[in-house]
């Protein structure tokens, strides 16, 4: 009766006396078992039940109802329901064994169980992606952040907004919005969110349990965000654990009243103390920091061994006795940090774990400060392949890019403290370890269900296959995912993770027939170097006082410029924003080439490198960081008789975005270049950007004369479209999957660059109607089945070469092509001028083609020629050469090219 009446009145008198009835059965009574389920499936009813006291009494009728030979109907679905809520439960309580990825796998058994039935599947749901919140916060996964971010906002969308669980999915889905935005950098859009759910919960009754949960995520989130941003409500990522704004008197005092709120869970009073020592470690005042050490030594006593927090703890422990050691040079707080900090690495076990790269770099300072300067070294080394790790299990360039925003800083530190002990070998492979990761992932995540069934994992080959086919790229599982990289990296862990060795080096520049590679790293406080792998010689190093900051600030003003366009009519560049680069233009670039002579390129070539005498050096370039955007084969000085003597005219250079990528470029096999191929010219952009005229002109004497069997789509040289094509992206898509369509692409048309941590385009082709072809979709087009067997691309188009993604990632429109598999590519780093452009282009073909050269010798020759240096060939037709002695010498109109490749 009383179950009866609280099914209809919902009295939660009537259910707790019809449990305590139902406790006073004898356990023999005949019926028992069913009497359990009906009283079960009334509490999931309620809606109540979750968090509620009745729920360890729900969990004794679910093992009393399963004992049931012949269950009522839905049964096993509220049981199922149960079981999730009590997993999510587990969490919440901190119980000894619980493991995260476990309870999720045991979830979806349940999930499969309860099918569609209602309310249980809605239940079910609720504690999956409570759970999946929980394993997508310990291993800080943008991917996964996303993807739950859209399955909770999906789920909080369906709900009746009669439902007693709608409000509570609505903060749900802001919440995890939040978490996502806040995950990728996205500061500002996470307070966004933030604020919609704190307005929200304040429409809710006072004393209401959801909007007191919502005030104290308020509370402890938004500080750390505000701390995080320059102006206190918005901005980028921070470089890791680096505030910018100091805790205020008032925030200090709202942490320090909840860590001292009486009747919270040991565990929850661990994590309110970590984060009152955290915004006292970012105030930085000795009195802060003590109270800090005071705080976190608080919270590893009541955190329990089986915390799944205390590695953190742990580590940030270990951080703040390591402040200590630098505010005091006191060596007790050094031996404690490095004890704290070796339990928190082996807790962390590997680099597969999120905190494994956190944890190992300040474990390597706390060495070096002992004197311990090996350990230290091989510390931080270990430490960098959690970068790689963490990018692999992305889906997205954006993802990828959030993941590894730490990588290019951790990567310099450890190069540089590598120098410090004349230590070259160390110090390339950790330059290697922070660049170009979003290419690295794509290119060893490729034919993943051919590598796995090749090392025996023919299974899980098949679930990832079948993943793919009922997925969209970006949207495959995470958890598989997961499990497919975890069962490569156990199959070969150095392969996969690791930066080439020096030994595969030195075989990809041999097999290349390059003399040596060179990483240029830029200085701070410390001087610039030189970091030189030669093809058959050791690691060696130059310092460079003057590679520094100070001689890139003009340069940088002008490529800000520069790559938005250039002005006037008769200055016509190949991007399609028009700002005023051109005046400043001769003057920068003569400072900047005359700077990468002293600073670099002189002293390497006058006096460091072993070069040959019988012909030019060969040399592989990876510059760090800012330096990517430099001209280096322009460097020039001065010779005796007042000439200018040019760095291309030692070196043929070619540029690598990562050893990693060299390797991959080496491995192929050179595919010789046919008459066939694609020319795309000057599609019409639908008033999007300038139309070039000379790029037509250039387009098609290349074609005519070069490759006549190549198709041509774009516009004409009168402006009429081509018969082969309008140059749309079907169309060049189209082409770069069809295995007979040549081997040789030429762009010339305009492209977009725009640095971006979004999930927008960050580098595009512009193409007929002002579609958009990105270099993601290139690398994904590319990178997919076999090898499309593309010799040569050449990008004459503006800024191909610069990255949208940061300049270690090095995510251009060139290395994602070249991250496909094409065997060399030819890209400018700036806007180029359309005339000079379309000279230097036909002449780079001319040597290529008709004289013999390898790429990067036929690009360096077409560029000697612009500088007056060689004679240019007879065969350039006239409508073209008028334009060389137009633009003869100008740096802007040739500098810009740069090669990448075989």
């Amino acid at each position: 009766m009383r179950v009866g009446r609280y099914s209809k009145d919902r009295d939660p008198a009537d259910i707790d006396e019809a449990l305590d009835d139902f406790d006073d059965l004898p356990a023999d009574w005949p019926g028992r078992a069913k009497l359990a389920a009906v009283l079960a499936t009334e509490l999931i009813r309620s809606g109540e039940l979750l968090g509620s006291a009745r729920m360890p009494r729900a969990m004794v009728l679910a093992d009393i109802g399963d004992k049931d030979p012949s269950p009522l109907a839905n049964w096993p679905a509220t049981s199922a329901a149960l079981r999730a809520m009590d997993l999510l439960l587990a969490w919440q309580e901190n119980r000894p064994g619980f493991r995260p990825r476990a309870a999720l796998q045991e979830l979806e058994q349940y999930t499969r169980i309860v099918g569609d039935t209602q309310p249980q599947a809605t239940l079910v749901a609720s504690a999956r992606r409570g759970l999946q919140h929980l394993v997508m916060q310990d291993a800080m996964d943008p991917a996964a952040a996303r993807r739950l971010a859209e399955d909770v906002r999906a789920f909080a969308d369906g709900l009746d907004p009669r439902s007693p669980l709608f409000d509570r999915g609505t903060m749900m889905a802001l919440l995890q919005e939040a978490s996502a935005k806040a995950m990728r950098g996205d500061h500002a859009g996470a307070m966004e969110k933030l604020e919609e759910l704190r307005t929200g919960s304040l429409r809710l009754p006072v004393g209401d349990p959801l909007r007191r949960a919502v005030e104290e995520a308020w509370n402890q989130i938004v500080p750390f965000l505000q701390m995080l941003q320059p102006d206190g409500t918005g901005g980028g990522p921070a470089h890791r654990a680096q505030f910018v704004n100091p805790a205020s008197e008032d925030q200090l005092r709202m942490f320090r009243e909840m860590a001292d709120q009486a009747g919270i869970p040991d565990n929850e009073r661990a994590l309110r103390l970590s984060q009152l020592a955290l915004a006292e470690l970012a105030t930085d005042t000795p009195q802060s920091v003590d109270s800090a050490v005071s705080h976190l030594t608080d919270t590893l006593s009541i955190a329990s061994e089986h915390d799944p927090r205390r590695t953190y703890y742990l580590m940030f422990t270990g951080v703040a006795h390591l402040r200590k050691v630098e505010m005091t040079g006191d060596r007790n707080h050094l031996r404690t940090a490095t004890e704290l900090l070796e339990q928190a690495w082996r807790r962390a076990e590997s680099s597969t774990h999120a905190l494994w790269t956190t944890t190992a770099l300040p474990l390597a300072h706390a060495y070096r400060l002992a004197g311990r300067n090996e350990l230290g070294r091989s510390t931080a080394l270990s430490g960098l392949r959690g970068h790689a790790w963490s990018v692999l299990l992305q889906s997205t360039p954006d993802e990828m890019q959030a993941t590894a925003r730490d990588a290019e800083h951790d990567a310099l530190d450890t190069a540089r403290l590598c120098l410090m002990d004349h230590d070259p070998e160390g110090a390339a492979t950790a330059l290697d370890a922070g660049r170009g990761l979003i290419l690295y992932a794509t290119t060893e995540t490729r034919d993943l269900e051919a590598r796995l069934t090749a090392g025996g994992d023919a299974d899980l080959a098949r679930e990832w296959a079948e993943a793919q086919r009922s997925h969209l790229p970006d949207d495959v599982p995470g958890e598989l995912r997961r499990r497919v990289i975890d069962t490569l990296a156990s199959e070969g862990t150095p392969r996969l993770l690791d930066p080439p060795q020096t030994h595969e080096t030195r075989a990809a520049l041999r097999a290349l027939g390059m003399d040596a590679l060179v990483y240029l790293v830029p200085g701070n406080e410390l001087n610039g170097a030189a970091v030189v792998i030669p093809a058959d010689a050791p690691p060696n190093w130059l310092p460079l006082p003057k590679l520094n900051h100070t001689g890139m600030a003009a340069f940088e003003s002008f490529l800000f410029d520069a790559a938005q366009g250039m002005q006037g009519a008769d200055a016509r560049t190949r991007d399609s924003a028009m700002l005023g680069a051109q005046a400043t233009a001769p003057q920068v670039l003569e400072e900047i080439c005359g700077w990468a002579w002293e600073s670099a390129i002189g002293p390497l070539l006058e006096g460091h490198l072993d070069l040959p005498a019988d012909r030019p050096a060969r040399l592989v370039l990876v510059p760090v960081r800012e330096l990517a955007r430099v001209p280096w084969h322009a460097a020039r000085t001065r010779s005796a008789n007042g000439t200018w003597r040019y760095a291309m005219e030692r070196v043929v250079f070619s540029y690598a975005p990562s050893a990693r990528l060299l390797c991959e470029s080496a491995w192929h096999d050179p595919i010789p270049l046919t008459t066939k191929g694609l020319v795309v010219a000057d599609p019409d952009t639908a008033d999007r950007a300038r139309d070039l005229p000379t790029a037509r002109l250039e387009a098609l004497a290349i074609k005519d004369r070069f490759y006549p069997d190549a198709r041509y789509v774009g516009r004409l040289p009168d402006g009429e479209p081509s018969q082969d094509g309008q140059g749309t992206r079907d169309e060049v898509l189209r082409w770069l999957a069809d295995p007979d369509g040549g081997t040789m692409m030429h762009l010339a048309c305009h492209s977009i660059v725009e640095q971006t941590t979004s999930p927008r385009d960050s580098s595009y082709l512009l193409l007929d109607r002002g579609e958009h072809l990105a270099a993601a979709r290139l690398v994904r087009t590319l990178g997919t089945g076999p090898d499309r067997g593309i010799a040569l691309a050449v990008l004459a188009a503006c800024s191909t070469g610069r990255s949208g993604r940061g300049y270690d990632e090095a995510f251009s429109l060139s290395t994602t092509l070249l991250a496909g598999r094409v065997r060399s590519v030819v890209g400018a780093t700036w806007s180029v001028p359309d005339e000079a452009t379309s000279v230097l282009m036909f002449m780079f073909h001319h040597f290529l083609k008709e004289e013999g050269l390898a790429p990067a010798d036929a690009l360096r020759a077409a560029q000697l020629c612009m500088v007056g240096h060689r004679e240019p060939p007879d065969a350039m037709p006239q409508n073209l050469r008028r334009y060389l002695h137009r633009h003869s010498e100008e740096i802007a109109s040739w500098a810009a090219f740069m090669h990448t490749g075989r």
